[in-house]
């Protein structure tokens, strides 16, 4: 993580974006490709939801439960459960020492450290919704610099062997920020 960051700023600002988009997510959008090529919006969406609830579960010490991205959205819809668990997560994590070690599924860290991973994954997430959903897909600048930060080589590795990151997408020294990130986790920007 990158020293003078805070992890709950990050995170929230990742959750503000991530809750905007999908609530502007209308019912017919849901059945459209996503960039991410196995999902529909639907998907992504459950999968947002399902990956808070996982740190959520990780950071108060619980197991966490088992869903699928296939599950029907939630009943009070995925703006209000998106805003509901990412707002028990910054409750949890203001309750934390977020420099001290925990376990976690990738090992142990630091607590801040460890939800900076959820969080990248909203701001990739949120770029394949708006992107899927014709919304203002930029991703901030300086947002898309911590996630860069956070994509070291051995994390990028990991990711393409358990399939959360499809092949580089090679993006000249020229491109943005945003494209860089994009492409690092096999986005065609």
């Amino acid at each position: 993580m990158a020293q003078g960051h805070d992890p709950i700023e990050i995170y929230q600002s990742a959750a503000h974006g991530m809750v905007n988009a999908a609530g502007s997510v209308n019912a017919g959008q849901l059945s459209l490709s996503a960039p991410c090529t196995e999902w529909s919006v639907k998907n992504l969406i459950n999968h947002n939801i399902n990956v808070q609830r996982w740190l959520h579960a990780i950071l108060t010490g619980a197991s966490p439960e088992a869903s699928e991205v296939d599950d029907d959205l939630p009943q009070e819809g995925a703006e209000a459960e998106l805003t509901s668990i990412t707002n028990q997560v910054i409750s949890t994590a203001n309750g934390m020492d977020l420099t001290a070690p925990m376990a976690t599924p990738f090992g142990e860290m630091p607590a801040g450290q460890f939800i900076m991973t959820p969080m990248m994954d909203m701001v990739i997430h949120r770029w394949d919704l708006t992107s899927a959903t014709g919304q203002d897909n930029v991703i901030d600048r300086s947002m898309a610099e911590i996630c860069m930060g956070i994509l070291v080589p051995q994390f990028l590795e990991g990711g393409r062997k358990n399939g959360a990151f499809g092949p580089e997408v090679v993006i000249p020294t020229s491109g943005t920020v945003q494209e860089r990130l994009l492409g690092s986790v096999g986005r065609i920007p």
